[in-house]
C-alpha cells in the first residue's frame, strides 16, 4: 500500500523519537525523510540522530532522506528587556541596546541593529506566534515607537519577528555555518536554509557545501522571499513552505493561497517542494487528527506538494506512530485528486530539454496505454526527477545504482528509490531484463503487465535518456 502513495513524509526528529524501536515503526508506517531541527539540539544530539534514521532505515528496508534545517537569524526579546501586558492601542517604544537611553521603560530586543532595520509605517514586530503585534509608527532617538494592534504579553527572552525587515544578506548565521559542517559530518543528503530573502542566500549556501552532493531547500517564510520566489525557485533544489513565520509576517489569512503559489512555483520547474506547519498539530497529544487538519493536509497533496512535514507531532508527541499512519492514509485518499501536468500547448508544462521533454513522452505514453509503472535507471535521479514533474497518475521506480541518490529520491514526488548495480561490461539487453524483473518484484505486477521503460545510450550516463521502450513482463519483449 506504501507503494502506491505519491505524496512523501517527512518526520522531525526529536526526544520522542530517540527510542530506536519507535524510530524503526515510524520508518516502516511510511516516513520517507526525517528532519533535525537545528534550532534545539547540540552537534551530538544531531549526529546521534542522523546515525539513528539510518539505521532504522537500513532495519526497515526502506531509503530514508535526512534533512538539516538550519536555523536562520532568529531573534528575541533580551533578557533585561521588561514583561509588558499589551493592550490594542497602547504605545510601545523598542530598542535594540539595554544600554540605550530609556531601556528600562521600553522593549529591548537582542539585536542592536532593530531600529535602522525597521521600516516605519510597514514593519511590525510580532512576538511570539503572533501576539502581541505591534505597528512601526517611527523612528525617534534611537528608538523605534509603534502601536499594539494585536494584545499580548511580551517576557524577556521570547522570540520575536520583525516584518519587512531591511536587513540585506542575513541568512547565514556563525551557528548556521557549524551546523553546516555537523550535516556534511553526519552525510546529510538535504540542507534546509531558513529565511531566505533571495537567490544570493542560496548561492551563499552552495558555496558553504562546495563538494557536498547535499541538495538545498529555500524555506520560503518571510515577504522578501514571496517577492524574490521566482528567483529562488530557480537557485535552489527544492522549495519549503514554512507556513510557521510566513503566517506571522504575512497574516494568517494570506498563507493558504501563498502556499498554492509557491507550490505551483516549484511544480512549474520541476522542483520539490515541502508542505509543513501544524499539519496534525492536534496529534501531539490526542490519537487522531481533527476533520479540519485532514482537510489541510489534503489540500496540500491536491495542491501537489511533493512532501508533508511533521514537527512537534514526531518531535515531542504521544502518538509518533500513529501521526506517520494517519498522514500516509489521508495522503493516499487524496492524492486521486492531483491533476497530472501533461496537457496539450502551453510553455511551462511542456519539458524545457531534451531529457525533459523525452520523459514528458515517457509518461503521456504510459498514460494512453494503460501501463503499469514507468521504469527508469538513473544515475543521476534526474530523469525519475523530470517525470515526477508531470505528476503521473503510475509509480515511478527509479533504478538507482548509488545510494545516496536513492535518498534524495526518497522525497520526490511519486518515486519509488530501488538499487541497482550496474555490471562491468553488462549489455545493455542484460541490465534492461534485469530492469523489468526488479520492476516485477518490487511492484509486486503479474506476468504480462505493460510498462514504459527508459534508456539511453549507456543507461547510466548522466542526461542521455533518449529511448523509450513498452515492455510487458515475464515476456521477451
Amino acid at each position: 500500500m506504501d507503494a502506491l502513495r505519491r505524496t512523501k513524509i517527512v518526520a522531525t526528529l526529536g526526544p520522542a523519537t530517540d527510542d530506536q524501536d519507535a524510530l524503526v515503526a515510524m520508518v516502516r508506517a511510511g516516513v520517507d525523510g526525517v528532519r533535525i531541527n537545528c534550532s534545539h539540539g547540540t552537534r551530538n544530539d544531531f549526529i546521534r540522530r542522523a546515525w539513528q534514521a539510518r539505521d532504522a532505515a537500513a532495519t526497515a528496508g526502506r531509503h530514508v532522506a535526512i534533512m538539516f534545517d538550519l536555523q536562520g537569524p532568529k531573534i528575541r526579546l533580551h533578557e533585561a528587556s521588561r514583561r509588558a501586558d499589551l493592550d490594542e492601542g497602547d504605545e510601545v517604544r523598542i530598542v535594540g541596546d539595554p544600554k540605550a537611553k530609556g531601556a528600562t521603560g521600553s522593549l529591548v530586543v537582542d539585536w542592536p541593529g532593530v531600529v535602522e532595520a525597521a521600516e516605519p509605517g510597514t514593519s511590525e514586530l510580532v512576538i511570539g506566534d503572533g501576539a502581541p503585534r505591534i505597528a512601526i509608527a517611527e523612528r525617534a532617538k534611537g528608538a523605534l515607537m509603534g502601536t499594539c494592534v494585536i494584545p499580548g504579553i511580551a517576557l524577556p527572552r521570547k522570540g520575536a519577528f520583525l516584518t519587512h525587515a531591511q536587513v540585506g544578506r542575513m541568512a547565514l548565521t556563525d551557528k548556521d555555518r557549524e551546523d553546516v559542517r555537523t550535516a556534511l559530518d553526519a552525510g546529510a543528503d538535504f540542507i534546509a536554509l531558513s529565511f531566505v530573502n533571495g537567490a544570493d542566500d542560496i548561492r551563499e549556501l552552495r558555496g558553504e557545501i562546495l563538494g557536498s552532493p547535499a541538495r538545498i531547500i529555500a524555506k520560503i517564510e518571510t515577504l522578501s522571499a514571496i517577492e524574490h520566489l521566482e528567483e529562488i525557485a530557480d537557485a535552489a533544489d527544492a522549495l519549503m513552505v514554512a507556513r510557521g513565520d510566513l503566517g506571522v509576517e504575512a497574516g494568517v489569512s494570506r498563507v493558504p493561497l501563498l502556499q498554492k503559489r509557491i507550490i505551483q512555483a516549484a511544480n512549474e520547474r520541476g522542483k520539490m517542494v515541502i508542505t509543513a506547519t501544524q499539519m496534525l498539530e492536534s496529534m501531539i497529544a490526542a490519537p487522531e487528527p481533527t476533520r479540519a487538519e485532514a482537510s489541510d493536509v489534503a489540500n496540500a497533496v491536491i495542491d501537489g506538494t511533493s512532501c508533508v512535514m511533521l514537527s512537534g507531532e514526531t518531535a515531542v508527541g504521544r502518538y509518533p506512530v500513529e501521526t506517520i499512519q494517519q498522514m500516509a492514509a489521508i495522503a493516499l485518499d487524496a492524492q486521486d485528486g492531483v491533476t497530472p501536468l501533461i496537457v496539450e500547448g502551453g510553455s511551462r508544462e511542456e519539458g524545457r530539454t531534451t531529457g525533459e521533454s523525452v520523459m514528458r513522452a515517457a509518461v503521456l505514453l504510459a498514460r494512453e496505454i494503460k501501463a503499469e509503472a514507468l521504469v527508469i535507471p538513473t544515475e543521476t535521479g534526474g530523469s525519475a526527477r523530470a517525470a515526477a514533474r508531470f505528476r503521473p497518475r503510475r509509480p515511478i521506480l527509479a533504478l538507482c545504482s548509488d545510494a545516496e541518490v536513492a535518498r534524495h529520491l526518497a522525497l520526490e514526488w511519486g518515486v519509488i528509490p530501488e538499487p541497482l548495480h550496474q555490471r562491468p561490461e553488462e549489455p545493455i539487453d542484460a541490465l534492461v531484463e534485469r530492469s523489468l524483473r526488479r520492476a516485477q518484484e518490487r511492484l509486486g505486477l503479474p506476468d504480462g503487465a505493460r510498462v514504459v521503460l527508459t534508456s539511453g545510450p549507456q543507461v547510466a550516463a548522466p542526461g542521455a535518456t533518449s529511448l523509450i521502450a513498452v515492455h510487458r513482463l515475464g515476456s521477451a519483449g
